[in-house]
């Protein structure tokens, strides 16, 4: 019995699921639209809408339909167009069962419609947006992804949620609130959360049209089966005579089969099986009038079932024989639908192959092409490149050329300029320098004459005095002689600073006064001059050149002068 009960719950959820399929326009006048001969987005989107249509009764012709909007987009950009050839695609893959493809085509949809700004805003692309959503909730529903079904149907929900203050087309707006609570509902009641699938199934009937008469009983009918599994019977027999009186009033045969079943099922939970056994019947003549073969298959299984466990065998048997014929009519019926589906799968498979590699090819077409362009493209701008390279390369190099030449001519300025600059410094400081002897020449002079006078007057100072006088004339010449010489080593070193250096590095073995007369000499000063900067008397010094000219190893008809000038 229980399982029973699952055949029958899983069968209203599927009605849930499905009973709020809309089509976009007349099937006519999508027909005349198409046949107008037109080739624009409009007609593109008739296509797409019969394609809808056509889904269930000839998916051959709904195969073709699509793949003419297809190849009309690949040369004509139009958004809408593209959103409506995601669905309609996606809806042929679903038919046949290739979900996977499905659900990747309502991902790519979903990425385009959220990359929309203001989406809320737009009340086209909103409701494609929303249909989408549905959808990729649907597929994880039909792959048994409950998880993320209701994690999609309360994204929808939460969506239009956000579109309560728009009051523009509230209709389409309530007919979502409707198609996404009860698809939300029918997940929660596979599960087996009635509590929560009610909550949903209530908020549903709110949204719910004066015409909508079959999704009205439907709801109600649903309801009954939870109250049913919560163990309120009372409940469920009032929600279900209110489903079963709505289909009566629209004449819904196969609906009423399902009511009276459900009734079936009721009575049975409450031991009345006598009224549960004509409401099998009543199920069951149903079925066979309008030929509803699942509503069938369960009322006779029932009846089969009461029938034994009222004593009555033959009438068991009678039911449980032709429970079978129906059941293995119904295993043919959908045997046949499989072998339809599959060929039509088959049928799809080839022409998607066909049209894969057309498409390659196609492709590979425009990319030769574009390979053509990109070489030929490729190869003028390396030409280009490099004679603009070339051009720049001379350009510069004449300019490194007149830069050099010009760099030559300042640079050769420069030395000539430093050049005189310095022969007029070195005559500059040759001449102070002479001046500067002459002058500590004179000084010397005048110093030596004060000394001299000094000595010769000695003898006329008293004798206690004239012991001062001799320390004078001693400290005079001592400090004259120190101070003379370093400054005169000072003022030779600005003039020429490595003369000292080479004559080391040749004649290590001088002495310092061989050295100052070196200076002296290379100054081409006089013998006299020598002797009254250094207080040596001319024969002194005359000696001493000739003791130089030995170490200095100079012939005697070579000038000393010129040799001193040569470092």
């Amino acid at each position: 019995m229980k399982n029973l009960y699952n055949i029958t719950a899983f069968f209203a959820i599927i009605i849930a699921i499905f009973a709020c399929k809309a089509y976009a326009s007349e099937k006519d006048s999508l027909y005349q639209l198409i046949q107008s001969g037109r080739s624009d987005s409009l007609t593109m989107m008739a296509r797409l809408h019969l394609a809808d249509y056509l889904s269930e009764q000839n998916l051959d012709s709904a195969f073709v339909l699509v793949q003419a909007a297809e190849e009309y987009l690949q040369n004509n950009q139009n958004f809408n167009l593209k959103i409506t050839l995601l669905l309609s695609k996606s809806n042929v893959l679903q038919i046949i069962g290739k979900y996977p493809e499905a659900l990747e085509l309502m991902f790519e949809a979903k990425k385009l419609l959220e990359n929309i700004p203001e989406l809320e805003a737009d009340s086209l692309q909103r409701v494609n947006y929303l249909r989408v959503i549905g959808i990729i909730g649907v597929i994880f529903f039909n792959t048994e992804k409950y998880e993320e079904a209701i994690a999609y149907f309360e994204k929808g929900l939460n969506f239009l949620g956000k579109l309560s203050s728009h009051t523009g087309n509230r209709d389409k707006l309530d007919y979502e609130f409707l198609r996404f609570n009860l698809n939300y509902g029918s997940v929660l009641l596979k599960l087996r959360e009635y509590d929560k699938a009610e909550i949903y199934y209530t908020k549903a009937l709110q949204y719910l049209a004066a015409d909508d008469r079959n999704p009205y009983a439907i709801l109600l009918n649903n309801l009954s089966i939870i109250a049913r599994e919560k163990g309120d019977l009372h409940k469920a027999f009032e929600l279900n005579h209110q489903a079963i009186d709505v289909w009566k009033n629209s004449n819904n045969s196969r609906g009423l089969a399902q009511g009276y079943n459900n009734l079936g099922h009721c009575f049975m939970m409450d031991r009345n099986y006598e009224q549960a056994l004509q409401s099998y019947q009543t199920a069951l003549d149903l079925s066979n009038q309008y030929n509803v073969l699942p509503s069938a298959v369960i009322a006779l299984e029932q009846l089969s079932a009461l029938y034994d466990s009222i004593g009555n065998y033959k009438q068991a048997y009678l039911a449980s024989v032709r429970f079978k014929q129906v059941s293995d009519s119904l295993l043919d019926l959908e045997k046949i639908q499989l072998v339809t589906r599959l060929e039509m799968q088959e049928k799809f498979d080839k022409r998607l192959t066909q049209n894969r590699l057309l498409q390659q090819e196609k492709e590979s077409e425009q990319r030769r092409r574009e390979l053509i362009y990109t070489i030929t493209i490729l190869f003028t701008a390396m030409a280009l490149s490099i004679l603009i390279l070339l051009f720049y390369l001379q350009r510069s190099k004449s300019k490194t050329h007149r830069l050099q030449a010009e760099k030559t001519t300042l640079l050769n300025k420069s030395l000539a300029l430093e050049k005189t600059n310095l022969q007029e410094e070195l005559e500059f400081r040759n001449k102070e320098l002479a001046t500067n002897v002459m002058y500590m020449i004179r000084k010397n002079e005048l110093i030596t004459r004060i000394f001299e006078k000094l000595i010769q007057s000695k003898l006329l100072f008293k004798k206690e005095n004239q012991k001062i006088i001799e320390e004078i004339i001693h400290d005079l010449q001592s400090s004259t002689d120190d101070d003379v010489w370093t400054e005169f080593e000072v003022r030779f070193q600005q003039v020429h600073n490595d003369f000292y250096t080479k004559l080391n590095e040749r004649f290590p073995n001088l002495s310092a006064n061989e050295k100052k007369l070196c200076a002296f000499l290379r100054l081409n000063m006089s013998t006299k001059e020598i002797s009254a900067i250094t207080y040596q008397s001319p024969n002194s010094i005359v000696v001493a050149r000739s003791r130089l000219r030995k170490k200095l190893g100079i012939d005697t008809d070579e000038s000393l002068v010129s040799f001193l000038e040569t470092l």
